[in-house]
């Protein structure tokens, strides 16, 4: 793959890496995810994708490196984080976001809730986040926070505060603070780029 050799260096120094085998197959190569870590960047840039697996590569260039095959259709979101990330030299930068100023990841969200959440709830004394209408039951059985007709959370009060942060959902409590998740979130809910999009400036609100 042509340029195979420069992109991992670049993860190997930290970052991530959109690799394109054609036109129309890329991968998605980062550092080996570390398991005992939720709230690792690299997984939540391969599911980001709507990718959960990923494999470590046994042999050439990416060997030891985490590589995921971006699914077919999701190509624009390789070349989005390209372009986005253009603007920033070196594989690492720091960000410093203010969630309370944000809430972006708290909007036009799917909190699935684990068995683990439910105990949580009900070991608080607050069976009643397990009703209509806080939550809606899929036809596979998962329980899913309920989103208000805006699709804010219900949870999510004026000040971007969670009205139930002591007891939150996994799901809520390890999304990671500028995760690819993160970004995007706040690309599509407050138009605010991390980076540059369409030629615009970094941090331009639309």
């Amino acid at each position: 793959m042509k340029y195979a050799h420069q992109a991992v260096r670049h993860v190997r120094a930290g970052g991530h890496a959109v690799v394109w085998e054609t036109d129309a197959r890329a991968w998605m190569v980062v550092p080996q995810p570390d398991p005992a870590n939720v709230s690792d960047l690299g997984y939540w840039s391969i599911l980001d994708l709507g990718r959960q697996r990923y494999r470590i590569a046994k042999v050439g260039p990416f060997r030891g490196l985490a590589v995921a095959r971006i699914p077919r259709g999701n190509e624009w979101i390789g070349r989005r984080r390209a372009e986005r990330d253009s603007i920033w030299p070196g594989p690492m930068r720091s960000v410093r976001f203010d969630c309370l100023t944000c809430g972006a990841c708290c909007r036009s969200n799917e909190v699935i809730l684990e068995r683990e959440d439910v105990n949580r709830f009900k070991k608080s004394g607050r069976d009643d986040l397990l009703k209509r209408p806080l939550v809606r039951k899929g036809a596979n059985g998962k329980i899913t926070l309920a989103l208000l007709r805006n699709k804010d959370c219900r949870h999510m009060g004026s000040d971007n505060r969670c009205g139930i942060y002591e007891i939150r959902p996994n799901a809520c409590r390890h999304f990671p603070v500028g995760s690819e998740c993160c970004l995007f979130a706040r690309e599509e809910e407050l138009g605010v780029h991390d980076g540059v999009v369409g030629g615009e400036h970094p941090l331009k609100r639309e």
